[in-house]
């Protein structure tokens, strides 16, 4: 059997206000690969947060979370930044701008399509796995996707569980051009889509801080320094 386990966070907002929006966030081909990550990504943690916590005089053990928004130094933020640019990630990138405003102006449309563009980055990042072989098709495949809990819930017609299986084992017919999208996989699929409190998941909270970077970056139209991206895409 074959795993993945990806971590997901979103940054920006979906609206016409703002000029880009990204879902982004880290991936692993094992249990064993991601926990010897956040051993690393812990101890960088551990050995900044007292810099950042207002009641460190009176220390409650109650640790505060680093997040993107925290007012990090460069140097902690370049230390967390560069473990995760050594690591595989992966970003969908929006432009607002050109997204229908029939879209854009309607609260189950934005939600539609932000579980659409969760469910390509999941296509693109299995499809990836496959052509890089680091997961076999024929086999079956146990995919672990991790959400913060603080993301919109979907009012799509499908909700990304079903959306993603869907996409994997059945294919997709696209009826405005009369496509079939073949499934990537050829055997069963182990879906597990959970969210958690990022305070309390650190895997969660690396996702928020790699989204910021990246979302970031690409709301300046610095795209060249996204070469680190393992799998991209662009939308719409």
């Amino acid at each position: 059997m074959n795993e993945l386990f990806i971590y997901m966070d979103d940054s920006g907002v979906l609206n016409a206000n703002e000029g880009t929006f990204v879902y982004a966030g880290l991936f692993f081909y094992s249990a064993e690969e991601y926990n010897n990550f956040i051993i690393r990504y812990k101890s960088i943690i551990n050995s900044i947060k007292c810099k950042y916590c207002s009641s460190k005089k009176n220390c409650n053990n109650d640790c505060p979370e680093i997040k993107a928004t925290s007012r990090l130094t460069n140097a902690s933020r370049r230390r967390i930044i560069n473990l995760l640019k050594s690591q595989k990630s992966y970003a969908v990138l929006i432009n607002n701008q050109k997204i229908f405003k029939r879209i854009l102006n309607n609260k189950l449309s934005r939600a539609r399509f932000c579980e659409y563009a969760q469910k390509r980055i999941v296509k693109e990042i299995v499809s990836y796995a496959i052509k890089n072989k680091a997961i076999d098709s024929l086999l079956t495949l146990r995919v672990n996707i991790k959400i913060d809990e603080n993301n919109a819930k979907s009012n799509g017609y499908y909700n990304l569980y079903d959306s993603i299986f869907k996409e994997l084992v059945h294919g997709m017919k696209n009826y405005d051009y009369f496509i079939m999208h073949k499934p990537l996989l050829k055997s069963s699929l182990i879906l597990r889509v959970k969210k958690y409190n990022s305070k309390l998941h650190y895997g969660i909270q690396s996702a928020d801080m790699i989204a910021n970077f990246i979302h970031r970056k690409f709301n300046q139209n610095n795209i060249h320094e996204l070469d680190f991206v393992t799998v991209k895409l662009f939308l719409p």
